[in-house]
């Protein structure tokens, strides 16, 4: 079997590593979407996913049995990706996917629905030009009005000491003979053996020095695909808008909750001066500028659902529909929490009100507030400190409430 797949550079020769990635969810994405002023969509209703570059389909699986209402699609080249997920699906019992061992420009030609959700984790920076182009012409004709598009992908400024090394190891593995596995390993060997101090390069940035040392930890099929295809591109986040622009698309926020606090993931004088920027796209990218970001999982939308109209007090009102809760069996939920910056402390007594409220189920943000405000009197403190909970990890977007049905 070849290496690589030759018009695209995607290499077919290892399956990839089979991961569940949350941000995946449609809870977790309509979240995003409700923090930046879109209604929640009612989930008590059908709706269609499209997953492309789906892998092993974990994600997928996991979302389909959770929405067993809704239709799934997963689309991926490999053809024991999809095998092994069909395996996988059956065996699981979820019978709401159908699954497409095709490429992205044969899928282009198939006869498919309008999706409301469609997802790309892992493709943007590993895929030529032609396919990237391919992709956008998925979404633009197979998305919904309204509907959601995830875009994960490698980004600068933050790989911009450790992509001359992508390029010295991809150099390495092509001169190294055998097979794939052989490649890879005899290329982390090499480095690992020039990767000191009396090269330049690897003296003025330690950072990569450290970088080598961690990939030597990963799997050889992850280090494959993430860094050893034909094509490896990293990308402006406006680029990416742009691209997604041309597909009929805006951009809304950040699957990486945090990043949709910026002073979670930056200081004050930061903030202030993006702020001042003369236009959002400056603000757009002066953000990763900020925080050096080198991987975005971005989410945009079709149309301009419910923005025209919209009253000054509508996105709290849209902020406090959104349904938060704890997993079962993953209490993270303490008085010190974890974010970009550092930590966040929380008065305790809050915490253990918090507690109590969601043992009973997921519960929207609004009567969170509602049960809690008698003690502190103070609504929106309550409700940034409930978005910041999320933000964190320490709590979870949920589909419904604990009344509702089953939330994913």
């Amino acid at each position: 079997m070849q290496a690589s797949d030759r018009p695209t550079g995607y290499i077919n020769e290892l399956t990839f590593t089979d991961r569940f990635h949350r941000e995946l969810s449609p809870a977790w994405l309509n979240y995003v979407a409700m923090l930046n002023g879109i209604p929640s969509r009612d989930f008590r209703q059908p709706f269609t996913y499209l997953d492309l570059g789906c892998g092993f389909a974990q994600s997928t699986i996991v979302n389909a049995a959770a929405f067993p209402n809704a239709e799934f699609h997963a689309c991926d080249f490999n053809p024991a990706h999809i095998e092994a997920a069909r395996e996988h699906a059956a065996r699981m019992g979820v019978g709401n996917v159908v699954f497409h061992a095709t490429r992205f420009d044969e899928l282009l030609e198939q006869d498919l629905p309008a999706f409301d959700f469609i997802l790309m984790h892992g493709i943007y920076s590993w895929v030529d030009a032609a396919v990237r182009d391919t992709l956008q012409r998925i979404v633009a004709r197979h998305l919904r009005d309204g509907g959601l598009v995830y875009l994960s992908y490698n980004c600068l400024p933050g790989w911009s000491v450790e992509a001359p090394l992508r390029k010295l190891m991809l150099e390495i593995s092509q001169a190294t003979p055998g097979d794939m596995v052989a490649r890879v390993q005899g290329a982390l060997r090499t480095t690992r053996h020039i990767g000191n101090p009396s090269f330049r390069y690897f003296r003025d940035n330690p950072v990569a020095v450290e970088a080598v040392e961690a990939f030597s930890k990963d799997p050889v099929n992850y280090l494959a695909h993430e860094f050893f295809n034909g094509t490896w591109k990293v990308h402006y986040s406006v680029d990416v808008a742009d691209d997604m622009a041309n597909a009929g698309l805006r951009y809304v926020g950040s699957a990486t909750l945090a990043d949709n606090h910026p002073m979670l993931v930056m200081d004050r004088q930061a903030v202030e001066s993006i702020a001042a920027l003369p236009n959002q796209r400056l603000r757009h990218l002066a953000e990763d500028f900020a925080v050096n970001r080198r991987f975005r999982r971005d989410v945009f939308m079709r149309g301009t659902r419910s923005e025209s109209g919209r009253a000054p007090g509508d996105a709290v009102r849209i902020l406090d529909d959104a349904v938060i809760g704890q997993v079962p069996g993953h209490d993270r939920l303490g008085s010190r929490v974890t974010i970009p910056r550092g930590a966040l402390s929380f008065h305790p007594d809050f915490i253990d009100d918090l507690r109590a409220l969601l043992a009973q189920g997921p519960l929207r943000i609004g009567d969170l507030i509602a049960r809690l405000g008698p003690s502190s009197h103070n609504p929106m403190e309550i409700r940034q400190n409930l978005l910041f909970l999320v933000a964190s990890g320490a709590l979870m977007p949920f589909a419904l409430t604990g009344g509702e049905g089953r939330a994913a």
